[in-house]
């Protein structure tokens, strides 16, 4: 458990199990695992888990989860393990904070330099604007749509993520709705709800009639399911 002052609200704040956050942050479940809680005498866990055990099962706050968005950028682009690790802990006690990764101090002129020369000193290159580094050598990984993404509130924290933003543009992570499963912004219904129901009736138009929705936002509902299918 964290030793955070302020213990996230179990009401509230969000609570996604190992399968949901692999399916969100398009990672393996064991991959996620191990980030959460390590691997038993050879692997120590990559962030503070909030929530611990929920239920008996291992459960993701949604700070944790916006973590482990970077965690899995990270680990796409190549970077070992313990490199990860050594890169959330130094910008942990550099920027003073104990999610940076979950913030937008991460965003900001300062803590991007921050940690760009953190990463920089283990051979990995941070892109925060484009693609004008010609070093393949090095690791790229670019920032931008980490923070396209996310919503963030006056304090600076992320409260709030689209997960597939490019395929759809109106499904939401709040940790306020629904207890942060993938919901459509505006009427606020789960989209695994929606697709569900398509697959029982039979007609994305008897859905939209249903739920008093356009038919555009139930495909767009069944579409993100979908992809979140392919995705761990």
């Amino acid at each position: 458990m964290t030793n955070d002052t302020h213990q996230p609200d179990l009401l509230g704040g969000g609570i996604f199990t190992v399968p949901e956050t692999a399916e969100l942050v398009e990672a393996s479940q064991t991959s996620v695992r191990i980030w959460v809680g390590g691997k038993k005498g050879r692997q120590q866990p990559v962030i503070d888990n909030q929530l611990g055990l929920v239920n008996g099962k291992v459960a993701v706050s949604f700070t944790n989860l916006m973590e482990l968005r970077f965690v899995a950028r990270f680990a796409k682009a190549g970077v070992r393990l313990n490199e990860i690790r050594s890169i959330l802990q130094e910008a942990k006690d550099t920027l003073a904070h104990p999610h940076p990764f979950a913030a937008g101090i991460v965003f900001r002129t300062d803590g991007r330099r921050v940690v760009a020369e953190i990463a920089r000193k283990r051979g990995i290159e941070l892109v925060y604007e484009d693609l004008k580094t010609k070093n393949y050598e090095m690791p790229i990984i670019v920032m931008p749509s980490l923070k396209e993404d996310v919503v963030f509130d006056p304090q600076g924290n992320m409260v709030a993520w689209y997960p597939r933003k490019e395929i759809a543009p109106n499904v939401i992570v709040h940790p306020r709705f629904s207890f942060g499963r993938p919901v459509l912004q505006d009427s606020h219904i789960p989209t695994e709800t929606l697709a569900d129901a398509v697959r029982a009736e039979g007609s994305v138009r008897a859905v939209a009639d249903q739920f008093e929705i356009s038919e555009r936002h139930v495909r767009e509902a069944i579409r993100f399911q979908a992809d979140l299918r392919q995705a761990a």
